[in-house]
């Protein structure tokens, strides 16, 4: 009997033992969970930024009431945020908001008007489609909306103020490998529709190359055409609507309600050349950049220059970047209502000195002072005194 109970127990374990290596097989090939489907969750990115400014302003070419010269101070903010949506594996749409009246370059609202609301404007809204993108340096991509600027710019600039985002059609494009890197970008975007024959538009294209001589050393160089249709003896385009030139030499151009306008007596295609020099001291990356500007469509006062350096990076906390640059814009040299607001004042006909520092608190909140030593009018030989102190505290999400 004691044997027949022992031949039970062992057939027992032996029969629990196939059962568990059964199950066990069983589960490992089991077919995995189908994955959720996709939610707006998963195709949409959220992101901005918020701007406190403290700023003071002395421009020699002002008067104030009592005919001294005009210093203001003020605080200012300038909020964003924007929406990408990925439509595709090939296709984004991005629409973004940005405090501001219908300024084109600048967001910044003043405070101190009895805690009124501010404006919110559209500021982009534009899509993405990439023909080309890999994971290595080439890819090509199509812009169509009001985009962020789709062309190289350098740490300042002659042309472009930073805020600015065009409207139109635009392309992208890269090629190349470890050691040189070609970059091909165009755009036809729209600066006053008028009538079918005579709208004002840009016609641009651009092309730089960039060498990695090794890690430390990179140079990169390029050109840029920038072709304004329609603009010489037209009237100038002024969002605020006080018939301002920026800068530009002017004429007489049409009449309304007793009122004659300011029209451009000049055309304006600029040829830019420019360089940058980037490289690492010391564990900190110096940028060496150089800008040559060109009217050749001007007869006079149509050339620009700007050169500087720049030593750090503020990105992560503890780390800071200064840096130096000097411009000068003359007259004609370009379109004056698109260039740097803050470099004597904005527009054109002005030269100086820009110096700043920036220092990152902690994540995603950074510290900057600028300042601006400027002559404006520089065409008139009697160049007035513009000088601009900027106090920024940005919080980026």
């Amino acid at each position: 009997m004691k044997k027949v109970m022992a031949g039970l127990i062992v057939a027992a374990g032996v029969g629990a033992t196939c059962l568990a290596a059964e199950t066990n097989t069983t589960a490992a090939v089991a077919p995995a969970p189908a994955p959720a489907p996709k939610t707006w969750v998963d195709t949409l990115t959220l992101k901005g930024d918020f701007r406190y400014r403290y700023e003071t302003i002395n421009d020699d070419a002002k008067k104030n009431a009592s005919k001294d010269t005009y210093t203001r101070e003020r605080d200012r903010i300038r909020a964003r945020l924007a929406a990408e949506a990925k439509c595709n594996d090939d296709l984004k749409v991005v629409v973004g908001l940005s405090t501001g009246d219908k300024d084109p370059i600048s967001g910044n609202q003043t405070l101190g008007d009895g805690a009124q609301k501010k404006a919110m404007m559209l500021d982009l809204a534009y899509m993405d489609y990439s023909f080309i993108g890999d994971t290595t340096a080439n890819e090509i991509h199509g812009f169509a909306g009001k985009m962020k600027n789709p062309f190289m710019t350098m740490n300042d600039d002659l042309m472009w103020d930073p805020d600015l985002t065009p409207e139109g059609l635009a392309l992208k494009g890269q090629t190349g490998n470890d050691t040189v890197t070609l970059y091909a970008n165009g755009g036809y975007l729209w600066l006053l529709e008028r009538d079918s024959k005579n709208p004002g538009t840009l016609v641009a294209g651009q092309g730089a190359a960039k060498i990695q001589f090794i890690p430390e050393v990179s140079l990169t160089v390029g050109a840029s055409y920038y072709g304004f249709q329609n603009v010489q003896g037209y009237d100038v385009i002024d969002w605020q609507a006080a018939n301002s030139g920026y800068g530009n030499t002017t004429k007489n151009g049409s009449v309304s309600g007793g009122v004659t306008n300011k029209a451009w007596a000049s055309a304006f295609t600029p040829v830019v050349y420019f360089a940058s020099l980037d490289i690492w001291v010391a564990g900190l990356p110096v940028s060496i950049f150089g800008q040559e500007l060109s009217n050749t469509d001007a007869t006079s006062l149509d050339q620009g220059h700007l050169f500087g350096v720049s030593l750090g990076k503020a990105k992560n906390p503890g780390s800071f970047e200064v840096g130096y640059s000097h411009a000068e814009l003359q007259k004609d040299a370009t379109i004056g209502f698109w260039t740097d607001s803050d470099r004597w004042g904005g527009g054109t006909d002005g030269k100086g000195d820009k110096l700043y520092g920036k220092y990152q608190l902690m994540k995603n909140l950074q510290l900057g002072v600028t300042y601006f030593t400027d002559d404006k009018g520089i065409a008139s030989g009697k160049p007035t005194n513009y000088n601009r102190m900027m106090v920024d505290l940005q919080a980026a999400f």
